[in-house]
């Protein structure tokens, strides 16, 4: 059978024998390489090499990891001494042989360079112990079994001496390689902490991967720990290993920071590029691998069917040959695909996580625009648009990276394909080439137009985030807000049509190339179509649909990925902050002398984003400005409502754009410390470089006037703060933020009016005890204030601004005039700009413990409780879900059609067959005991047009069911997550407040974005592969069975095999793909409080600290990503090695049971499919488990709790009601926030007279109780009426929209000025301008508009563009627009100044005379003039009556409150009016 004159088989070059010539070459090479490694080259020559070689080298290497390292390797003598042993033995035994060849005369060649290379080998064991496996004596031992095998091929018979010598040679080289192979991959270790095959998997270890052997690095079984773990119990985030330090995003980033440095011109894509070349070249040479070899089982199936075509046992045997060399092609595959899917994944991996630090880094880097007004669509990054820059576009980028090679291995395997192809048919061959050119020309246009939509899809996705976001922020605040996604749905429409088209062309494109060119060969040429022409041909046309369908594909992915590319580009180039006002940079700008002084140098500001050719765009300036504030002392700001005194400290603190001039300020070294208005989530501590010290804190908490609030909490100052600060009232946030700005270790001390959110006698505490304290003593404290008279006294200096300048400015004495300090008072206020309306300081959620008076006996209440994560198998519900959304029809047409197109396969695989044997009528029929419909045709060598003519049906047939089911899929998927998001978005909409306190708004957004985005995508096609796949295995093992009976009992144990495999997969990747799902909202939802506070966390100099918890937290979710995809690798190795056994065993069965050749093509086709089949089943079914975890967490929010119902059809009341003769009747009212929290109101009763204004005074969250009374929080019990109407018989909605609430933190949206006064559109522009007036709005918004005049499409955005003062007057007019007789203010008037709160008051008075309003102020003399107050203590009610009967109340507690007032000469003087 094997002839020594086929060159095939004899290896040899230039007549020397490959056993002779191999392991020279291998030798001579490692000598060579041993003797240049001990050299000292000339510097030119490891200049050259360093550059031809930096390609290939690890991007990061143990210089670029943070030790310590382990190079603490127990050493495995007994390894090199095996190696040894075997290495001397090999020589000696070839050393023997050459003698005896010598004596014999015959060829000796070979035995001496055996015996040489061994004995080097030995040497080099000896002298130089690897610690690593040797791999040059590797390749050598390799060669000897390759030498062994070719020569076993070479004998002429098969005599017991040269067998038995071919035996112990290739098992002593085995040996040699097996053992050598047991040695680590590295010889140190990265960390001390590197699991090991023997540790329980603990997130303590560091990944296995650090400490694998190339036998656990080849097959992957060094993950065999966690899958045992996973097998025993449900894996939590403990049991998973942390990264290895290779893959830390610190390391990665770090190394990316200093080749910015290094090379500051290079783009970001070429960073990526140099970063994971080395990984890129071995993919493209792994994926090269499989596009040549690949061609192999094609080429076997042409040569097995051929040697069928007229069966001898020497053609049996050469089938039998072909059949082995098609298993040893794809056991190659299996493992070559493991090595190329590690290192592409890899690669993934360290883009993304590059590109997401860097996304971080920037937006501590950039201008905070968040007050940016513009309109423009391409404008500067919003939260939405980042969040999907990070979970969108990093991803459409890295997976680029992943899918790097396939772009290149795609022309040369249609390469390949052709001229095979041509080979078979000859110039019928390029029939099909036509088709395919008719096919790339018809799907460009359809690219371009692709393009486009991609480009609109994306930015409509970034507004749907960005509502999304706005709704989840105000969602307390406004619950029926206007809102849709049809501009998303319709480019949805657009994009899924082109899918389907451009799917569809290249789903039946082999389909048509095998038509054409069938059509072609048999008529044009009149050749014979026979089986091995034919089922080749097919094998070769389905082997093109993979590059064809994946050129179109990775060239719009590629462009994809270019649109993702620039709008990352976009982000990173815009303006940042200067250098000054970062702690991040590594450049010195100086010494601490240039920072003596505190102030402005002649500095001019505005705020970032503003465009001064945009008419409508509001143009504040501040400056200039010329001031140095006295060192160690207070100094006090003051001036009108958008003067721009917060503007000042912002500018101080770099978050304004400098037009010229010099800021003095040292933010490094946490000199700064900042409290600004807006609400604080963070703790007192705020990772001070001081740490917790107890007498410290205490003092601050004392002078902070804290105590008694952390003594009202039940669990003291271990009480949750909360997201935006939601726990605590705002004169609470107000003063934590105070106290974290004074414990810190800061010099500099800015505050932006803490005073304003607080009672009078608070105030003179604080002024009294921490501003003049000592922990104020020798520290610079700028303070924003509209309490001049309160605070002058201890000041030292002042500044006056007005519209954006100073108007005067100087040492206190010279403000010690009466009548200034009066006039200050009068003009003075609270505002603030743009930039500090929206900060919120993000961090942990817990203040420092040790306080005395925290309650030793209660248990911290947790309010936001861990995110809940699944565990076992997804429940039928979850599938029913999602079943039910897409439609039952949906998925019925979908089984019908996928039935149809695997019987129409199998009738084409049949029909050809029987094609092929008519024009042997002798042959053999498959089936004969069958019908068919092409029994009755004439020969196709006499005429093949019935037979085309038939071929074209079933292609037809084929194509419409392929189009319908592809068409189907995306009306499905499309209808399914529309379907799910809105009825998630309802039921959050509808959700209690409650629940927003205690769901971060991360957690939310998580849903909307990443779970959303998998049933978008990937949900339905998972669905589809899972059927797809139980149907190929189904159909393929009936076909094999039906034409082969005895390979039924052999096919049922592998198949138990690839199940008795799965069980511990299918467990750990569930477990693992559900603690990423839960791991990546605490990333998402830090990122979100960042950009929200990134005013504060550059003042307090800590972007190290949030860039180093970003690593962590994106080190955490990586983590457990990582682990998943070597498992992936696990189980794929096994299954591509089963499936190579399937495919080689059904074609020995099929050769030896003497089928066929029609026959044999169809099994053999059948049974690559059903290994195919059966290893993807257990993996796309797990992997549809997976996907479906993100239905499942979407049902999770569809079951949280509801409010009451909106509307009540039977019980509405009349559209008159609340009439202004209307009475508001409470008895019984007990209120708590949650039912396992204590009653916050008890049991009170009170009667509010029709038209009647009750002021409120208390300490305390009194906004939140009246809400309680009316709106959110669901009483315990009580009875409430409103105008006769008892208002638990009513909707929410008929209340809510009945009923005006202006609250203290006003929500505006996003939009114009118009559209957030009238956001229903109910009024007339006229109307619009009245009310404006009224408010005096008109006259403040002016002012800051260049040019003169604004208009009501003036843009406003959520987080800025309007001072405080400005935006609670837009709030103000928004209620007097809506004209509802029950309105409900707090504190709305605390940010704008008393002379204008006045003016207020008399527009309250006069406009809504008529409406029954109830007022919370801390500013007593806003509601000194009121028919009543309520007056309210521990949430019961203590006094209500007139004001004049309260003060002339000896003792009274609203009379103390007045005593204790700044104002009381004026509230006293009300009395006697």
């Amino acid at each position: 059978m094997h002839s020594v004159q086929e060159p095939w088989f004899s290896g040899q070059l230039h007549n020397v024998p490959f056993g002779t010539w191999c392991p020279a070459v291998i030798t001579i090479l490692a000598i060579v390489i041993d003797f240049l490694a001990r050299r000292q080259l000339p510097k030119i020559i490891q200049v050259t090499w360093s550059a031809l070689s930096a390609p290939f080298r690890n991007f990061i290497t143990l210089d670029d990891v943070e030790g310590p390292f382990d190079d603490d390797f127990p050493q495995q003598i007994w390894i090199i001494r095996a190696l040894v042993s075997i290495a001397l033995l090999s020589s000696f035994s070839w050393l023997a042989y050459f003698g005896y060849t010598i004596v014999l005369q015959e060829p000796w060649t070979n035995a001496l360079v055996a015996s040489i290379a061994w004995f080097y080998a030995t040497l080099t064991l000896l002298l130089r112990a690897p610690s690593t496996p040797p791999y040059m004596l590797i390749l050598l031992a390799v060669s000897q079994i390759a030498a062994a095998c070719i020569y076993y091929f070479s004998l002429p018979d098969y005599a017991a001496g040269p067998m038995i010598v071919i035996l112990i040679r290739t098992i002593s080289s085995a040996t040699f390689v097996y053992v050598a192979g047991l040695l680590p991959l590295q010889a140190v270790r990265p960390a001390l902490n590197v699991a090991s095959s023997t540790n329980i998997p603990s997130s303590n270890l560091s990944s296995p991967e650090d400490d694998a052997n190339l036998w656990s690095w080849c097959t992957v079984s060094f993950v065999e720990p966690i899958l045992d773990l996973a097998w025993k119990r449900t894996l939590n985030d403990a049991d998973v290993w942390s990264l290895s330090p290779f893959f830390r995003h610190k390391n990665l980033f770090n190394k990316c920071l200093r080749y910015r440095s290094r090379y500051p011109t290079h783009s970001l894509l070429r960073f990526l590029l140099v970063s994971n070349s080395l990984d890129l070249i071995l993919d493209l040479a792994l994926e090269m691998w499989g596009a040549v070899v690949g061609f192999v089982p094609a080429y076997a199936l042409r040569m097995i069917l051929s040697s069928l075509d007229n069966p001898t046992p020497e053609s049996v045997a050469n089938a039998k040959y072909w059949a082995f060399l098609t298993f040893v092609a794809h056991l190659s595959f299996a493992q070559v695909d493991l090595f190329k899917n590690w290192h592409t994944r890899r690669c993934y991996e360290r883009t993304r996580g590059q590109l997401f630090c860097a996304l971080h880094y920037k937006a501590l880097r950039r201008r905070d625009i968040s007050g940016k007004t513009s309109s423009d669509e391409e404008g500067s990054a919003d939260l939405g648009k980042i969040v999907n820059l990070m979970q969108g576009d990093a991803y459409a980028v890295a997976q680029r990276f992943w899918d790097f090679a396939a772009i290149f291995s795609s022309p040369l395997r249609l390469v390949i394909a052709l001229v095979f192809l041509y080979k078979i048919l000859g110039w019928s061959a390029m029939s099909g080439v036509v088709v395919i050119l008719f096919a790339y020309i018809l799907n460009y246009p359809l690219a371009t137009y692709n393009i486009k939509i991609t480009r609109a899809s994306w930015k409509a996705k970034d507004k749907r985030m960005n509502v999304v976001n706005e709704l989840l922020q105000n969602i307390r605040f406004l619950k029926f807000y206007g809102w849709g996604t049809r501009r998303e749905l319709d480019w949805r429409v657009k994009e899924n049509v082109v899918d389907t088209i451009i799917s569809f062309i290249w789903t039946w494109i082999p389909s048509a190339t095998a038509l054409a060119t069938f059509s072609w060969y048999t008529l044009g040429e009149q050749e014979q179509l026979t089986v091995s022409k034919a089922f080749t041909a097919v094998a070769l046309f389905s082997q093109l649909q993979e590059p064809m369908t994946a050129l179109p594909g990775q060239f719009f992915a590629m462009l994809h990925a270019y649109v993702s590319m620039q709008r990352i580009e976009g982000l990173l180039a815009e303006q940042e902050v200067p250098e000054w006002a970062l702690s991040l940079s590594t450049v010195d700008t100086g010494s601490e002398a240039d920072f003596s002084d505190i102030g402005f140098n002649n500095a001019t500001f505005e705020w970032h984003g503003v465009h001064k050719e945009s008419m409508t765009e509001t143009h504040f300036q501040l400056g200039p400005l010329d001031i140095k504030f006295p060192k160690g002392q207070l100094s006090l700001i003051s001036g009108a409502t958008g003067a721009g005194k917060s503007a000042m400290l912002t500018a101080l603190l770099g978050e304004m754009h400098c037009l010229s001039g010099d800021v003095f300020i040292n933010k490094r070294r946490h000199q700064v410390a900042y409290c600004a208005q807006t609400p604080c989530k963070d703790n007192i501590i705020f990772g001070s470089k001081l740490g917790f010290n107890e007498a410290r804190y205490h003092a601050v908490v004392e002078a902070c006037a804290l105590e008694r609030d952390l003594a009202v909490f039940e669990a003291g100052d271990m009480t949750e703060i909360g997201e935006k600060g939601i726990t605590l009232s705002g004169g609470q946030r107000a003063r934590i933020a105070l106290a974290r700005a004074m414990y810190s270790e800061a010099n500099c001390i800015l505050l932006d009016d803490p005073l304003a959110a607080v009672d009078m006698h608070t105030a003179q505490h604080i002024v009294q005890h921490c501003l003049s304290g000592e922990l104020a003593r020798d520290r610079t404290i700028i303070l924003v204030t509209h309490h001049i008279s309160l605070c002058l006294p201890i000041a030292s200096y002042v500044v006056e601004l007005s519209r954006g300048s100073i108007a005067r400015a100087g040492d206190k004495e010279e403000f010690q005039d009466v009548g200034e300090v009066d006039a200050l008072n009068e003009v003075d206020d609270e505002e603030t700009e743009v930039a500090t309306s929206g900060i919120q300081t993000p961090d942990d959620n817990m203040t420092k413990d040790v306080l005395p008076m925290q309650r030793p006996s209660q248990t911290a209440r947790k309010l936001v409780e861990a995110e809940v994560r699944a565990e076992g198998r997804v429940p039928f519900r979850t599938y029913w879900v999602y079943i039910k959304a897409a439609g039952l029809m949906s998925w019925a047409l979908t089984l019908v059609l996928m039935l149809m197109i695997r019987m129409i396969n199998i009738g084409n695989q049949v029909f050809l067959a029987k094609w092929g044997e008519s024009y042997d009528v002798s042959a053999s029929v498959f089936l004969p005991n069958v019908k068919y419909p092409w029994d009755d045709l004439p020969p196709p060598d006499v005429n093949v047009k019935p037979w085309l003519l038939i071929y074209l049906y079933i292609s037809i047939a084929g194509a419409f069911s392929v189009l319908a089911y592809i068409s189907l899929g995306y009306y499905a998927s499309l209808q399914a997550s529309r379907s799910l998001f809105l009825r998630l978005l309802q039921r959050l909409t509808r959700a209690p407040a409650r629940f927003f306190d205690t769901t971060p708004i991360g957690r939310i957004l998580n849903r909307f974005t990443t779970d959303i985005n998998t049933i978008d995508g990937a949900l339905q096609t998972s669905a589809r592969a899972a059927l797809s796949g139980v149907l190929n295995f189904l159909a393929s093992f009936t076909v094999i069975i039906v034409v082969i009976p005895a390979f039924a009992p052999l096919a049922l144990v592998i198949a138990w095999l690839y199940i008795r495999i799965a069980p511990r997969f299918v467990q750990a990747q569930r477990d693992l793909r559900r603690l990423e799902s839960v791991a990546l909202s605490p990333a998402f939802a830090g990122f979100d409080e960042l950009l929200r506070g990134l005013s504060h966390v550059r003042a307090f100099a800590m972007e190290s600290r949030y860039q180093d918890k970003f690593y962590e937290k994106v080190d955490k979710f990586q983590s457990y990503d990582h682990v998943y995809w070597l498992v992936n690798g696990w189980l794929r190795w096994r299954y591509d090695c089963l499936g190579s056994v399937v495919v080689y065993l059904t074609t020995l069965f099929a050769l030896s049971q003497g089928v066929s050749n029609g026959s044999s093509a169809i099994v053999i086709v059948q049974a690559g499919i059903f290994a195919e089949a059966s290893r993807q089943l257990v993996r796309v079914l797990a992997q549809l488990e997976l996907d479906f975890n993100a239905v499942e967490r979407v049902v999770e929010y569809l079951d949280v709790p509801q409010e009451a119902p909106a509307i009540i059809e039977k019980s509405r009341p009349p559209a008159y009601w609340p009439s202004s003769d209307g009475q508001l009747v409470v008895e019984n009212l007990v209120v708590r926030y949650s039912p396992d929290l204590p009653d916050v109101l008890k049991n009170i009763s009170f009667v509010v007279q029709p038209s009647e204004k009750i002021g409120v005074a208390s300490a305390g969250r009194i906004m939140y109780v009246i809400l309680g009374v009316l709106l959110l929080v669901p009483a315990s019990e009580h009875f409430c009426s409103i105008d006769g109407i008892d208002i638990s018989t009513i909707g929410l909605e008929d209340l809510r929209s009945r009923i005006t609430i202006v609250s203290q933190d006003v929500s505006l949206f996003s939009g114009t000025l118009r559209s957030n006064l009238d956001p229903f559109e109910e009024h007339t522009d006229q109307e619009c301008w009245d009310v404006l007036e009224r408010c005096h709005l008109t006259r403040l918004l002016s002012r800051a508009i260049e040019k003169g005049g604004f208009t009501l499409e003036m843009p406003i955005s959520q987080g800025g563009s309007l001072s405080a003062g400005e935006r609670q007057l837009v709030a103000l007019a928004r209620a007097v627009l809506r004209k509802t007789n029950i309105i409900i203010m707090d504190e709305a008037t605390s940010q704008i100044d008393s002379r204008l709160d006045d003016q207020i008051q008399t527009t309250i008075r006069e406009e809504l005379s008529g409406a029954l309003i109830i007022t919370i102020a801390h500013r007593l003399k806003t509601i000194i003039d009121y028919d009543r107050i309520l007056v309210l203590d521990a949430g019961e009610i203590i006094e209500f009556d007139e004001p004049k009967v309260l003060l002339a109340k000896v003792g009274g507690a609203f009379r103390e409150m007045c005593r204790k007032s700044a104002d009381w000469p004026q509230l006293f003087a009300s009395m006697e009016r």
